[in-house]
């Protein structure tokens, strides 16, 4: 009897120790999904607090939308007017030059109209507005022929007529220099591509070695002689501008309708323009050196 009580005690006391062990491993489950659980709460509170800053950035941008809405409303009411015509935007862009005051190197270098917009920009103005259209034009040839009507192109001699400025701006200067300068290119297109890559690099004096050791030395000195100050222009000498920029220009000025593609009809624009504005007949062969 007493062996079978000491036996029944042992059982219990063995139950016990794993009813014990048992527990334990429950609490330490328990635990451990306590745990996990604390770890999913703190992650959606942090996905709540990102969806409540987006929430109100959406907002922010709906209200600055709003804003911008009011501040170019004259854009929503005249683009259709400045698209259809744009005798308003070619005399923007002729005041923006100021050619009254600058000569035509100066007013380009100085003009607001060809700031390079890469992205989507606010317009604070109508300039910014003007600027941007400028900028993001397509200046394929066929696109360029559609955009320069004839009623487009007298508007533009127009503001050349009946005035000295084409002559006293440099701008018939700059144009039968351009005009060489074309011409002075035939036959070495793979030389406009490297211009136009060194342009980009703003690496002036790489630029000017390279128009000189590439083109015809007579050629050259033809240019330059008609950009000097003395042939160039009676405005006030502006000593950053040197005729030495102004080569260098009219040579990244070729080698970017090159690239654009555009060239042929450009140049046939330019003489086009001569022969509407110019007093007298385009002579490109009677510079003395």
């Amino acid at each position: 009897m007493i062996k079978k009580a000491i036996v029944c005690l042992l059982l219990l006391v063995i139950a016990s120790c794993n009813n014990d062990k048992n527990s334990k491993d429950k609490i330490t489950e328990l635990e451990n999904q306590i745990k996990h659980q604390k770890i999913i709460n703190s992650s959606l509170e942090k996905y709540n607090e990102s969806l409540k800053n987006s929430k109100k950035h959406l907002e922010n941008k709906k209200t600055e939308s709003v804003e911008i809405k009011k501040s170019i409303s004259f854009i929503i009411t005249e683009s259709l007017d400045i698209l259809s015509d744009k005798k308003e935007m070619i005399q923007y862009i002729f005041n923006d030059f100021n050619l009254k005051n600058y000569d035509v190197r100066r007013g380009i270098a100085n003009s607001f109209s060809f700031l390079s917009y890469q992205d989507f920009c606010t317009f604070d103005t109508k300039d910014d507005y003007y600027s941007f259209i400028i900028c993001k034009i397509d200046r394929s040839p066929e696109n360029l022929r559609k955009i320069l009507t004839p009623q487009v192109k007298d508007n533009i001699y127009n503001l050349f007529k009946n005035n000295k400025i084409y002559k006293e701006s440099g701008s018939e200067a700059m144009l039968k220099a351009s005009l060489l300068v074309y011409e002075d290119l035939q036959g070495y297109e793979y030389i406009l591509e490297e211009i136009y890559s060194v342009a980009k690099e703003e690496d002036y004096d790489k630029l000017s070695e390279l128009v000189s050791k590439t083109f015809n030395d007579r050629d050259l000195k033809e240019v330059q002689s008609i950009l000097k100050y003395e042939n160039y222009t009676s405005y006030k000498i502006e000593d950053y501008l040197t005729s030495e920029s102004r080569v260098s220009y009219l040579y990244t000025f070729w080698a970017r309708r090159h690239h654009e593609g555009n060239a042929d009809y450009v140049y046939e624009l330019l003489k086009e323009f001569h022969t509407n504005v110019a007093t007298e007949e385009l002579v490109t062969d009677d510079i003395e050196l």
